[in-house]
């Protein structure tokens, strides 16, 4: 990974901070966040912010740095709960400008230098997804660049090692954070609807027959697989080096382009495309499939729905419901030992079957149906 030289990023660090408690400006601390933007970290060039510096948005405002589909208003202090209150409401307006405009999700971010915290639109009026305190020195420069590149999705092919998709799309990712606050928003707005109430009762359905008493019928879980199937409905057709931004939500979710191949039971049609269903959910999906083209997924060496599934499903969550994936190197052990002619072979493991759900149609399967549930459990 590109570093710049440690001297000047962590002068810049203690600046943002005001680590000596100097009285800034606005302009200077526009100017050193500009400066944090273009640090290869982020993948940006200076042409990504001249175009957008000082954006009009009407009656005399201006944007302070526009980003892709980021908003990011600097303001000279955030210390207290009214000045955060204030910006708060200037940056709405300026995220639903742009939103309008544009016909595209924006993100917002208000920062002092010191605080930041990012914000998705819900209804008009923005909701915090996720924030951060940074710190002085090159750690806290690194640590405040990996949350805004999840929040911006700016850098590029990278490389989908385990770590990094731990790092960047995980649980404790500012990307997870942003995706998840705004699937919950999306959730609350059209949960009612018949067709969303139907798929919820029958993936409550499933895992209770899968799980038994184990499971707990909880919006938050019910979100977290929404957010873990859709993922990787997507990244399958990234795999396959289709591009998931022109396919549209609607075709991401039901795997048509598999099925015109040939190709079935790979994304299908289940219970978590209520999504696109639902106001907000088809920008949704779109901003999703941009966050996961950043990688390279060409470049895939491991087991990714693996390392998906134990990122985005936090431990907590896999610890109450059983749901565990077999270390690879016990596996292949066992494998090794018991499966001594596997073309003429038919082995069981009876692990599995308790958590099929989870182990196989959530993980290596990614759809869920009425149908295939009967087959499952037949």
């Amino acid at each position: 990974m590109a570093t710049v030289n440690a001297g000047p990023r962590a002068m810049l660090m203690d600046r943002l901070v005001n680590a000596t408690g100097a009285v800034r400006s606005e302009a200077t601390i526009q100017s050193d966040v500009r400066m944090l933007l273009l640090d290869p970290m982020l993948g940006l060039a200076e042409q990504d912010l001249e175009v957008d510096l000082e954006t009009h948005v009407g009656h005399g405002r201006r944007i302070d740095v526009e980003v892709g589909r980021t908003v990011i208003e600097v303001k000279r202090t955030l210390a207290s709960p009214t000045a955060i209150a204030a910006a708060h409401a200037q940056l709405a307006g300026y995220v639903t400008t742009r939103s309008t405009d544009m016909g595209q999700r924006y993100v917002g971010i208000l920062t002092d230098g010191r605080l930041w915290i990012a914000y998705h639109e819900v209804d008009g009026d923005l909701a915090e997804a996720t924030r951060t305190t940074s710190t002085p020195g090159t750690t806290g420069a690194e640590d405040l660049l990996r949350w805004l590149e999840g929040v911006l999705a700016t850098q590029t092919s990278i490389r989908p090692t385990p770590d990094e998709i731990a790092k960047r799309l995980g649980a404790t990712s500012s990307s997870h954070a942003l995706d998840y606050s705004t699937l919950a928003a999306i959730y609350d707005n059209g949960k009612d609807l018949p067709t969303v109430r139907l798929k919820r009762e029958l993936w409550v359905k499933l895992l209770r027959g899968a799980l038994g008493t184990q499971f707990v019928d909880d919006d938050g879980l019910f979100l977290e697989h929404t957010l873990l199937v859709n993922s990787a409905e997507i990244i399958a057709h990234l795999v396959l080096g289709l591009d998931a931004e022109d396919l549209g939500p609607a075709t991401l979710l039901s795997g048509d382009q598999f099925a015109v191949a040939g190709l079935h039971g790979v994304v299908d049609r289940d219970f978590f495309d209520w999504v696109i269903e639902v106001p907000g959910g088809h920008s949704y999906i779109t901003s999703m499939a941009r966050r996961l083209a950043r990688f390279d997924w060409s470049a895939v060496e491991h087991d990714v729905l693996k390392v998906l599934y134990e990122s985005v499903i936090s431990a907590e969550t896999r610890k109450a419901l059983g749901e565990y994936y077999t270390p690879d190197w016990l596996a292949n052990r066992i494998v090794t030992e018991a499966v001594t002619d596997p073309l003429n072979q038919r082995v069981l493991d009876p692990a599995i079957m308790r958590n099929f759900y989870v182990s196989r149609d959530t993980v290596h399967r990614e759809r869920l149906s009425s149908r295939q549930a009967a087959y499952t459990f037949a």
